[in-house]
């Protein structure tokens, strides 16, 4: 809706519904973005989406990016994945092929089926989940299982391969 270009600097400021996409296609939507050319920062608040090339989609409050969008800081992230599951996390780091979650939990279940509202079949919370694109492998630190929102399964490393492989 509004966009400002400061004099003498690389810094351009845009407000109310900005789109900005990358060079390979990934979308980032927000309300309030600051984008410095020379040093290649992307800073976004407010109602923050990042669509990426796979079908995810990451809702976000905060987003900080460096060099396009190869680098991604952000918090309170809450991710719907193509495959339909669903990611709720404190906070997210994306650097080239690893993406580590801190305080997260995961469920491949979808809210239409669950039996109990505001409760999946099971879920699985971890200190710290790493997904790495290249082995394409999900490792957790500290998880714990919960089935219908009460606590199961204690595991302090679990890793399993990521959603794109077929079989492993």
């Amino acid at each position: 809706d509004e966009i400002r270009s400061i004099n003498n600097t690389d810094v351009i400021s845009a407000n109310g519904n900005v789109v900005i996409i990358n060079h390979d296609g990934t979308k980032l939507n927000a309300e309030k973005i600051e984008y410095d050319k020379q040093k290649q920062i992307i800073n976004a608040e407010d109602n923050v989406i990042i669509n990426d090339l796979i079908g995810n989609t990451y809702f976000l409050d905060k987003v900080k990016t460096l060099n396009g969008l190869n680098y991604i800081e952000g918090n309170s992230v809450k991710a719907r994945l193509e495959d339909g599951s669903r990611i709720v996390s404190k906070d997210i780091i994306k650097k080239n092929n690893i993406t580590l979650l801190s305080d997260a939990e995961y469920t491949p279940c979808s809210e239409e089926d669950y039996l109990i509202n505001n409760c999946p079949g099971w879920k699985l919370k971890a200190k710290k989940i790493y997904q790495d694109s290249d082995s394409k492998t999900v490792h957790y630190d500290h998880a714990r299982i919960y089935l219908f929102n009460v606590p199961f399964l204690y595991l302090p490393y679990f890793y399993h391969p990521d959603p794109s492989v077929n079989k492993k």
